[in-house]
């Protein structure tokens, strides 16, 4: 739990003499953290280079300016100093590595036929093949967080109309659309699963419990590198690849957006700038009832 040693980080500072307005700016700052935290779902010990790198997305996409941001990190770092020192973490990866640029960073996104490939990686003569093709067909299919498919549930799956729900933060559910592709990986992926009932996981590990995060990286690196494909990504790669995709076949930021789960649609315009092939004149054309 991170909400309790916030707590006894924030008794602390005031039994140091610190100042109301102090703890209150701290108080704020690691509430944006432990939001993050749970939204992502990760915990404090996974809180590494790239998670900081979303955090600064996070607080930029809700409108802090840098300032802010930057304020942010250095009360992050005292309080990792603090969990530390009272061997609340084992790990505290902040403590280790130089702060990045507060700037906005473009998410990497790879063009449809690299996703082909990637998706084509997966041996689907066996089970681990069938279960690793219906993840990362519904990565990209439907756009999800890692932390998304992560939760899925059986019961979260509506395979005669082609939807998954998603819970989001404060239980807010949406239901996203899934093509054929997806519909088609996961009925050949269940028909090698048994017993599968409403509340059991969707895409368990091999172990058969959840699947972490690392685990799920693993899956998309490997195959990834399998397909030769170079670039720098991350675990949420599909996910960014989605977005610019579905932009260029013409989808609308709002409608984007929604599906994405995004609650600003600010967060979602960075991928406008990542489309390179739909030109005004193609959009004019299509969208204008005298072009």
């Amino acid at each position: 739990m991170t909400d309790p040693f916030v707590g006894e980080f924030l008794e602390e500072l005031k039994s140091k003499g610190k100042a109301v307005n102090t703890l209150d700016a701290y108080g704020r700052d690691l509430k944006h953290l432990t939001d993050f935290l749970v939204e992502e779902g990760i915990d404090l010990e996974e809180f590494n280079e790239i998670e900081v790198s979303n955090f600064i997305n996070h607080l930029l996409d809700l409108g802090m300016s840098r300032t802010t941001i930057s304020r942010h990190l250095v009360s992050i770092r005292n309080f990792y100093k603090f969990l530390r020192r009272k061997n609340k973490v084992l790990e505290a990866p902040i403590l280790y590595f130089e702060l990045p640029e507060i700037k906005r960073a473009l998410p990497v996104s790879l063009t449809i036929e690299q996703v082909e490939e990637l998706l084509a990686m997966p041996d689907t003569s066996t089970a681990k093949g069938k279960r690793d093709r219906a993840i990362l067909e519904i990565l990209y299919g439907a756009g999800l967080k890692a932390s998304e498919l992560i939760e899925l549930n059986y019961r979260d799956v509506d395979l005669s109309r082609g939807y998954v729900s998603i819970k989001g933060r404060k239980n807010k559910e949406r239901h996203i659309p899934i093509g054929s592709y997806s519909v088609d990986t996961l009925k050949e992926y269940l028909s090698t699963r048994e017993n599968i009932v409403g509340a059991s996981i969707l895409f368990p590990s091999m172990r058969g419990d959840r699947m972490t995060r690392q685990g799920l990286w693993k899956i998309i690196k490997d195959y990834a590198d399998e397909a030769g494909i170079d670039e720098n990504i991350n675990i949420n790669t599909l996910r960014h690849s989605y977005a610019v995709h579905m932009l260029s076949g013409g989808a609308d930021l709002t409608t984007l957006s929604l599906l994405l789960g995004h609650n600003d649609i600010k967060a979602t315009s960075i991928y406008l700038k990542l489309v390179k092939n739909r030109k005004f004149k193609d959009v004019y054309e299509e969208a204008h009832p005298r072009a």
